[in-house]
């Protein structure tokens, strides 16, 4: 049964808009599709995942099942994983394979003692929270059980919005909830925004516009730098990251957006000395820029290369998680 939009049974979040499959469902799209025809070829191809996006909903009966077509970007057949959230808690995780997937949740009967040791903050203990995967296009085909929209449930009151490139997208994490921008929402108590764009962080100046456009949000971070460094001249990179901190700067009003460069990667461990120049080009464009609440902090104090992955420039999932504690104390210090 798709899911029938006149009969709401859950609340999606970040998600902006869907596309609908007669076959498939609707795909979930936490950018709309007019603008997502107009960045690069792989940004258009991966701002089709859910990275960020959450199924919503309280429990009324005693289980739900969620019906999740699922398809990867790439023709290699893979698994990922979606992962439910009850409140702030993590519960389960489900593998979803290529095509059709059918998740079954049960009602949790949570243990009183979980109040003493983790106390409700940001959310409330009656939502449950299926977090989609950071990869792959993401279908929702169908809601059946006794379920409602979560109104009326405590949600975190602010906002956390995070772009940058597979890195911030989360292509190296373990699961949804692994993410280092997922982490670190936590540490804020903060609801996510997620556009990272694995590869395609190219720092479109209309894409600026669009995330400084969006309400909800006081905190922002930007990764800037890995997916364009090998192919840009320093001339281009200066240009684009002018253009695209203007943007910024000019929507910004009195939020706060963190502007990281690149972190540790195969680059420095070569000894090239464009990734270097990369960078004192982003932290010379944030001190350009003349906003009081643009801040730059070093990429290189975020990560050390122990915690990177094979590749030499995924973190592993201890560097994601040594990614958002770092920059959790970064942020906090102009909180």
């Amino acid at each position: 049964m798709l899911y029938p939009l006149h009969e709401p049974k859950i609340a999606l979040h970040h998600v902006t808009e869907w596309v609908e499959d007669e076959i498939k469902g609707l795909r979930l799209c936490r950018i709309p599709e007019k603008l997502r025809l107009t960045l690069n070829e792989i940004a258009q191809r991966n701002a089709q995942s859910a990275v960020g996006s959450e199924i919503r909903f309280r429990m009324i009966g005693e289980r739900v099942e969620v019906g999740l077509w699922w398809e990867p970007h790439l023709e290699t057949p893979i698994t990922t994983m979606a992962a439910l959230v009850i409140g702030s808690l993590q519960a389960e995780i489900f593998y979803l394979h290529t095509g059709y997937n059918k998740i079954v949740i049960k009602k949790y009967e949570l243990r009183p003692e979980i109040e003493r040791i983790h106390p409700q903050k940001s959310y409330d203990r009656e939502l449950y929270r299926l977090v989609l995967p950071y990869q792959g296009k993401v279908f929702l085909s169908s809601v059946e059980g006794e379920v409602e929209p979560p109104y009326g449930l405590a949600v975190p009151g602010k906002g956390y919005l995070a772009y940058g490139s597979s890195i911030t997208h989360g292509a190296s994490a373990w699961a949804p909830t692994g993410t280092y921008a997922f982490r670190l929402a936590q540490l804020l108590g903060s609801e996510l925004r997620n556009f990272g764009l694995a590869g395609g962080a190219k720092l479109e100046p209309q894409l600026a516009d669009y995330m400084m456009e969006l309400e909800g949000w006081e905190i922002a971070t930007i990764e800037l730098g890995i997916n364009v460094v090998y192919d840009w001249t320093a001339e281009a990179f200066r240009e684009a990251v002018d253009i695209f901190l203007g943007r910024c700067a000019a929507g910004l009003g009195e939020r706060k957006l963190f502007v990281t460069d690149m972190f540790w990667f195969a680059m420095d461990a070569a000894g090239d000395p464009k990734s270097d120049l990369f960078r004192d080009i982003v932290q010379q464009e944030v001190l350009k820029s003349n906003h009081p609440g643009i801040i730059g902090i070093p990429g290189r104090d975020l990560l050390d290369p122990v915690n990177q992955t094979l590749d030499l420039v995924h973190p592993s999932q201890a560097g994601m998680e040594q990614i958002a504690q770092r920059l959790f104390s970064a942020i906090s210090v102009h909180l």
